[in-house]
């Protein structure tokens, strides 16, 4: 949690005294939003979405970034540290969650594992494009906080056996391909750490860990 001082409090509650922000808040509580959605929810002008979102960004509640998949996109993120305790807690009922990225060797991986262990929650995870095998990476660093990865395997969404009642896309690439899946989905942008060292791959751990935390305590037992 970041700590502020009572005048950048007081900055935040004045940002989110407005309704169309509050709104855009909400809809990135659980989901990382692209700039159209947002307009699409909200029913702004781009011009007055670019001022509200500025307005947000300004005192640090959100962080936008290019997508990794189709460049041209962008993704608006919610900064979770710096909101912590403003909003109010929904509940979701997901009996299973489905993870899913691209290769289906890092980022879903970790996060299938993570809400298990955090939750004692069912999961599973797949990829649009399954790689031949896990990323040593990923069990690496997965085994250094309790996970064990040795024995996944990628899978591809045919492969699923059950059916998901949450699907949580944690690459850009397979959320743009289109996810064929008639239940609730929510996006998580983490940047793929398949080409870095192994403090890319923590820093992907770390994110996804986060997030798993933050959509746990909202999920109805």
């Amino acid at each position: 949690m970041v700590e502020l001082d009572i005048q950048e409090r007081a900055a935040m509650f004045r940002v989110l005294g407005d309704e169309h922000r509050l709104a855009m808040v909400d809809a990135l509580r659980l989901s990382d939003r692209t700039p159209t959605e947002l307009q699409e929810l909200t029913g702004l002008a781009s011009n007055l979405l670019a001022f509200h979102l500025d307005a947000l960004e300004e005192v640090g509640l959100i962080e936008r970034h290019r997508s990794q998949g189709d460049g041209r996109r962008r993704y608006v993120s919610l900064r979770h540290d710096t909101l912590a305790g403003v909003l109010e807690v929904s509940r979701l009922r997901a009996g299973m969650v489905l993870f899913v990225c691209t290769r289906n060797s890092a980022r879903s991986q970790v996060a299938s594992a993570l809400w298990e262990a955090r939750t004692g929650g069912r999961s599973m995870s797949a990829g649009t494009d399954p790689a031949p095998a896990v990323h040593p990476l990923a069990v690496e660093v997965a085994a250094d906080h309790g996970l064990d990865l040795s024995g996944a395997r990628p899978r591809s969404y045919q492969e699923v056996e059950a059916d998901p009642q949450l699907v949580v896309s944690v690459c850009d690439r397979a959320r743009e391909s289109g996810l064929a899946f008639d239940v609730p989905l929510l996006h998580w942008s983490i940047a793929d750490p398949a080409d870095g060292d192994r403090d890319t791959f923590q820093t992907a751990f770390d994110e996804i860990a986060r997030r798993v935390d933050v959509l746990a305590g909202q999920v109805a037992a």
